[in-house]
Parts: C-alpha cells; structure tokens; sequence
C-alpha cells in the first residue's frame, strides 16, 4: 500500500491555505541573520565547475627581480608554494622586442626583451634573452608542483613586424599595427619561441594567445609605459590565430590550447568573440577575458557556455579601495569584491592578477630609469607586494592576504558553488570538505548562517581564518555546526575562509522529463515578440529567455502524471533580480495548484536546482510565475513583478514508476501528545495524522505526538513533513520507539532542515514496536537555521511504514512480542496495583472477560508448561 500519495494529494489545495500562522504567533524569536543557502546541485555552469587555479602574469615583475636568485626564490615561494599564496597559472610573456635605438619606454620593469636580432632583413633567435622571466619562471614551477599552468601570450610583434616601426603601438593607436604581410612570420616567432621553451627547455604550455586587450584605442607608438597592439575584429582577429594554429602545427604542438582574445572590457570580449568566423572559432579551445571594464558578465558566461569553451578570467587589477576608512584593509576588501564578483558572476575556472608586484625599491633602478618606490598601503595600488631590492625583500601587503584567503584554500580541482552574501563557494569532492569565503566590506559586523540542508552530511564544526586590519591569516578558532547550518559573525571589514570536513552531496541529477515546445502555453511577452515568448523558458538555451511582463507565467502540459524529483532554473541574464519571490506550481488537473518551491532571494546568473520540492510533486501542469504588483524585496526597484526567466528543466518519472514509500503504511488505532499553542483546537496532536499536510501541530518545548500502532509490527521507515514556513522548527527532533509505551529506544533525529514535503528517514533494521512517538528537546535550539529561543514541536504529518504485527498474543500484557517471565512479572505488579499493564487486551489469560489473579495464575501454568515443554 504505498499510501504516501494519498497523502500528498491532499496537497494539492495549497493555494487555498489559510494563514494560521498569523492567528498563532510563534514564540519570541532572535533576530534573523542574512541566510546564504549553499547547494552541491549549484555547481559553476563553466568546465563542469572544475576549478583550474590562480595565478599571475610574470610580466613585468619577473623581468625586474630575475636578475637576482635571492629575490627569484623568494617570490616563487611567497606566489606559487603552498606555504604562500599557492598560486598554479602563470602567464608568461613573449616579448616582441622594441627597437634597440628607442627610449622611450621608461618603467624599469616593463621593456621586455625579444628573442630576435633583427639586421638589414636578416632575422636571428637569441636564446640568452628573457633570461630574468625565465628565471622566475622555472622556480614557480618548481614551488608550485604538478598543478602549475603555463600560459604564453604577446603584447605586440617584434618592432620590425610593425607598421610603426615601434613595439608599444601604432601611430595612430586606433588602428592595427601588426603589418599586413607580416602575420605568418609573427605566429611563427611564437610557436618557435614556445616550442624551444616545451623542447628545449622542458617547460610544458598548455595555452597561448597572440594577441592582448587587441580592440583598444590606447596602444600609441613611442609610449613610455609597454608594449602593446591593436588588431580589429573580424578578419585580422582570424587572420592570426589561423596562421598561429597552422604554425603550432608545423612544430608537432598543436595540443597546445589557443585562447581568445583577452580582451581589458567584458563586453567587448563577446563582441570580438562573436565576430570571429567559425573557422576560427573552431581553433580556439578557450574563452579568456580581463575584466577591467563593461558589466556584462552573465552575457559573456552564457557566450562561452553556447560556444561549448572554458572560460578564464585572465587578468584584472586596479588601484581601487573598498569600505568606508577601512584603512588597509581598503585595498584588500576592493581585491575581494573583484574575485568575489568575476567567479560568481562569470563562473570562470580560473581567475589570474595583473601582476603580483608593481612597485620597487631601489637606489639604482633599472637601464638608468627609477623605481616607483614604496606604496601607500592606507589607500588604492596596484600588486599584492613591493620588492625591496636594496634589501633583498619582498614585502607583503594586505592585499596579498586577502588573495590568500581564497588561493590558499580552494584549490584547483575543486568544484565550485553558487553563492550569494558576498561569498565564494568550492567542494572538494574528494576529502569531502566545503570551503566558504566571505567578505565583509561593510563598517560594522555582519550575522550570517550558511544552510548547508541540502548536503547529505556536513561535519560538526569549521575552522575559521581571518584576515583583517589587525589580524592576517589568523587562526580564528572553530565553529560549530549543527542541524545543517554555519552561523557565523564577519568582523567589520574582513574577508574570512571557513573550512568544513565530512561534506557531501550532489549526485548527479537523472530522468530528465522532455518538454517540447508544443506542451508550453504561457502569458504574453514584451509587446508580443515572438524571439522572447514562453517556448522560450523550454528550450534548452540559457541565452534565449521569456520576457513576461506583470502578471506573467509560462506552463508546461507533461501530458501525463509525473512524480517530480527536483527542478532547475535559470534567470535572464542581467535581469536575475527580476526572478527573486518567483514561484514554481505543480498540478494534476491544472485546476488546483501547490507551490512546489519560491525563489526567496536575487539568484545568480546560470542553472540552480532543487531537489527539496515542496507540496504534492506528482503533477502533470508545471508552472512558473511571479505575483502580482510591486516588488515586495529590496533588490527590485521595477514598478511590477516581470515574469523574466530563461530557462526551466524538470526531472522525474511517469507516475507510478517508482516510490519513496516501498512499505505498507501502518495507520495508527490511536494518538496522545502534548498541549498546543494556547490549547487551541484547530493545531492539535490529532493534526500531525490526520493524512493533510495543510493542517500542523503547533505543539511547545518539549513537545511530542505518539501514535499507537495497535500490535508489535515491524518498522521499516517513517514519513515526516514539518509545518511550512517553519521547517526548521524539526531540526533537532527525534522519533523513539516501545513495545509497551514506557521504556523508548531512540531511532532517527533529524539533523537538518527537512523540505516541505514527506521527508523519509532511511529504512530501519530489526525495528519492531506498537508505540512511535515525535518529539523535541527542550531548552534552545542548537542549528542557528532556528532562530527560535527554545525548541518547538512542530510537524504537518507523520506516517509509518513497515509491516503490520499479528493478532493480540495472549499473555503479552507487556506487549513485547513474546510470552515470557516478564509477562508474568508485569502481571503481578498490575495485581498488587504496582503498574497498569501495557497491553490488557492480552490479560484475559482463561477468558473468563476479565484480568484478575486467576488469569495470573493461568499466565504461571502457561509459561511452566512451556519450559516443560522446551
């Protein structure tokens, strides 16, 4: 009897709840904390959510300090070594080489050599240049071990490939300044200078891209800061990278990933992106992209995604703060944001600084040019870190640990997570751990608590590192976790990692249910248009989308009953704030509706999933809409609720197929419990199996329902559904077992917040009992997903499962499932008026229609006869 559908059906007239909540207020309760829901279902949308790494460039600041193995090792071990920052990617730069005769470039570090001698047409390799680079570079290798990346790339063709004659841009700095007749013979310089550094040198590239910030009006000639080239979109885009692709092959290194097109303006990088032929797309093995300008991080993610490629954030910086006199923690808060901002937003597998050093200290400089000297570390610069040269030291920053907290700690191959609250999020499915960094630039201190209920496990406690204007790297001490749930408190202006061990979940989601766009039917669009209507929420593209307006909703006919195991979403791309208090509606008759999961908060950008559906999930209407008038959030400023969202993905199987409830159901003869809320009538005991998960017990500390099964039968699991709105009220709560109603063995609590809906524990061995009873703690709740001062015993429904016990055993006055010495032990108290017997339809041992001595008498004989027997 798989009764629990009997059960769920009764949810189908949610929409019709009325809100006894208000009528019944709940006990006093603390002060809510901004929750930050973390699922291991919200995986990165980007590379499978398989986190790559951090990194650098080395140009410019390798080129400066190589010339010393002091400062070379010591900058590999504070960057790249695990004891440092950790840092796996390093972007090597194949300098072009400006013209020896030319000055003009007046930074000491950023005159960076080429591998070509260039006379009167003739052409030489010198492989003596770059050695400083190249010395940095084999030490970060060395300290960063079988995790470092390499990836080459070019700032400009060497100065005699150039129409101005100069390596740091054009005259006019608008136009391409790579020469016509000259890409072949640019695109060989770099595969030779890449093949000599995987042959001859031993040093493995996995990418390589020729070109850097290319669509941009700021590449001048005789610049005194870098070198630097324009390529337009389009045909000279595709031009290099197909004579780099033909020349890499030539070499026998066509493994080597080519990337595209590390563009300094987000929204620029998809338009040089998308005006790239097709050939040349097909060559290109990876999105990169700086993140200096444009907002369009969701649209640039969502490109990548349609292209099929990984996507990198590949370099970014600025001499920007954060906070309000945060000091110097100003610098280090505005780096946190930005890494905070670019991996959730653009879901990147790796996110790589400008550069790690871009200041020096020295009395002589460098080719007759000065050093900058030392920063203010009270306001905005650039690097993580100055080189002291004239001391043989590198001095660190704030800024480097904030990079610290989040490099040290999630770590390539890590998966990434979702997450909202200014936090990033990694798993580490391998030793089950969940790194959380979180950041608060604000001037006061910041209440969070991480819902962690939709792993299977999360361990007890996480251990906490902090980095703050008095404190760097520091050993915070461990916090505890409990009922699925991390409260925490962010000290003012401070960027913090929490680390949990024992976290698992996310198995892979199955039995996706097609939809075709003939079973969607849905309100109209923005001025009818046709490109945005409801098909669009249905048809497997994240980058197409429905563009409700007020009121709006989009539905999908599955044609038949399904029984819906979780759901996936994804927002409009820019307009994600328009999805936050969205619902998602389950029916069977597409008459009556229940509400199987509300969007409570902005999401992010890409697919979410939930598998902790609400109400009744056998349905053949599924719908998605927004409620009516204005928004009632602080993060939607629109006049109305818009019905935007790009896309929805359902799983389940045709109803029937499968079941959660594989046991007969075991309906109680009877119940007791405990008193409600004010003693009122309609939240009674009797409400928690009453077989409608609408009504509730709205029982207090201490609280508990017990049902009596009538006979010992055999447990195989219960079903519980909390009381909606208030699930975490059930945290904490356990369910205990007896065969005769006073001695209770405890068999299940339930550790983390339950959904709404009949939750199941796992199946019991060699449970047998007639009593099952629910109840909850007294004094206060220890899951911070509580927010209540004491526990509170409240549930929707209770249904056991297992199979049903015999007919009443005659002498079994104890109710234990045997006739024993016990039996006739519980008998004689009961006699002496001692005890009351816990099963007395079994005490009529002669039948006689009443329990007396002779029927104790009788029970004696009984049990003789049996060790005679025996």
């Amino acid at each position: 009897m798989k009764m629990i559908k009997r059960i769920l059906s009764a949810a189908a007239s949610l929409c019709m709840l009325t809100s006894l909540t208000n009528a019944f207020p709940a006990a006093d309760t603390a002060a809510a904390a901004t929750i930050v829901s973390i699922s291991p279902y919200d995986v990165y949308d980007i590379n499978g959510g398989k986190f790559e790494g951090w990194g650098t460039s080395l140009c410019w600041w390798a080129n400066r300090i190589g010339y010393s193995d002091n400062l070379s090792q010591k900058a590999a071990e504070t960057f790249f070594s695990t004891d440092g920052l950790g840092l796996n990617i390093a972007r090597f730069n194949i300098g072009g080489g400006d013209n020896p005769s030319h000055t003009h470039i007046t930074r000491t570090d950023s005159n960076m050599p080429g591998y070509t001698k260039y006379n009167n047409g003739s052409v030489t390799y010198d492989w003596s240049a770059d050695a400083n680079q190249r010395n940095v570079l084999k030490r970060c290798i060395e300290a960063a071990g079988n995790d470092m990346i390499v990836e080459m790339f070019s700032n400009s063709p060497p100065y005699y490939m150039t129409n101005s004659g100069c390596s740091s841009g054009a005259v006019n700095s608008g136009e391409n300044n790579l020469r016509d007749d000259k890409y072949n013979d640019f695109a060989e310089y770099l595969a030779e200078v890449t093949a000599h550094y995987e042959k001859d040198w031993g040093i493995h590239v996995q990418s390589i891209t020729p070109m850097n910030e290319p669509y941009t009006d700021y590449w001048g000639a005789y610049s005194n800061k870098q070198e630097g080239c324009h390529f337009d979109q389009g045909s000279s885009m595709d031009k290099i990278y197909q004579a780099l692709s033909s020349s890499l092959k030539k070499r026998g290194i066509n493994d080597i990933i080519i990337s595209a097109c590390d563009e300094s303006v987000i929204d620029t990088q998809i338009s040089s992106w998308n005006k790239m032929s097709d050939t040349t797309k097909a060559l290109i093995g990876r999105i990169d992209t700086h993140t200096y300008g444009g907002s369009q991080r969701a649209e640039l993610k969502n490109t990548a995604i349609n292209a099929d490629r990984n996507l990198w954030m590949s370099e970014v910086d600025g001499g920007s703060t954060a906070g309000s006199n945060a000091g110097e923690m100003g610098a280090a808060l505005w780096l946190a944001d930005r890494i905070t901002l670019d991996c959730n937003e653009l879901n990147c597998s790796a996110w790589i600084l400008w550069q790690v050093i871009d200041n020096h200290i020295s009395s002589v400089g460098m080719n007759g040019n000065k050093d900058k000297g030392m920063i203010n570390t009270q306001g905005g610069y650039w690097g993580l870190a100055v080189a002291d040269h004239d001391s043989n030291n590198i001095i660190l920053t704030k800024k480097y640990y904030a990079m610290g907290q989040f490099s040290r700690y999630i770590r390539p191959g890590m998966t990434m997570l979702k997450c909202s609250g200014n936090c990033v999020a990694a798993l580490d499915t391998v030793n089950n751990k969940l790194v959380i960094v979180a950041t608060n630039d604000g001037s006061s201190d910041k209440d969070l608590v991480f819902d962690l209920s939709g792993f299977d496990s999360a361990g007890t406690s996480a251990t906490a590192i902090r980095t703050s204007n008095s404190e760097s790297w520091k050993d915070i001490g461990n916090i505890s976790v409990s009922g699925g749930g991390l409260a925490v408190s962010l000290a003012k202006q401070s960027v913090t990692t929490f680390i949990i061990d024992g976290v698992k979940g996310g198995g892979a989601l199955t039995d996706r249910i097609t939809v075709t766009s003939g079973m969607v039917n849905g309100s109209a669009s923005w001025n009818s248009d046709s490109s945005t209507d409801c098909t669009k929420a249905f048809d497997g593209n994240i980058s197409t989308f429905f563009d409700g307006v007020s009121d709006g909703w989009v539905q999908a006919d599955l044609g038949q009953l399904y029984d819906l195991s979780a759901l996936g979403y994804a927002p409009r791309a820019g307009y994600e704030y328009r999805m936050g208090d969205g619902r998602f509606l389950a029916s069977q008759d597409g008459q009556n509706w229940t509400t199987l999961y509300t969007v409570k908060s902005k999401p992010s950008s890409g697919m979410h999933y939930v598998t902790a559906l609400s109400g009744d999930t056998t349905a053949r209407y599924v719908r998605y809409e927004v409620p009516s008038g204005a928004p009632k959030n602080d993060y939607n400023n629109d006049s109305a609720y818009c019905a935007n969202i790009a896309e929805i993905a359902l799983y389940g199987t045709p109803h029937g197929q499968s079941s959660s409830a594989k046991y007969d159901r075991l309906d109680p003869v009877s119940g007791s419990g405990s008193s409600s809320w004010k003693d009122t009538a309609s939240v009674t005991f009797e409400k928690a199996y009453d077989g409608d998960m609408n009504t509730y017990f709205d029982g207090l500390e201490g609280g508990y329902v017990t049902l009596d099964l009538g006979n010992i039968c055999t447990l195989k699991n219960i079903a519980y559904c909390p009381r909606e709105g208030y699930e975490a009220r059930m945290i904490g709560g356990y369910f205990s077992v007896s065969a005769d109603g006073t001695n209770w063995k405890r068999i299940y609590t339930v550790e983390s917040k339950p959904a709404f809906r009949m939750n199941f524990t796992p199946e019991f061995d060699n449970i047998t009992a007639r009593y099952v009873r629910y109840e909850v703690p007294t004094g206060a709740p220890a899951s911070p997903l509580s927010s209540d001062s004491v526990y509170l015993c409240n549930v929707a429904e209770i249904a056991v499962y297992g199979t049903a016990g015999t007919e009443a055993l005659t002498g079994d006055v104890n109710n234990d499932g045997d006739v024993n010495v016990a039996d006739l032990m519980a008998y004689q108290r009961y006699i002496l008026k001692n005890g009351a017997l816990a099963a007395p339809e079994n005490a009529d041992i002669n039948g006689d229609g009443t329990a007396d001595v002779f029927d104790m008498i009788s029970l004696r004989k009984l049990l003789i006869s049996k060790i005679n027997f025996t």
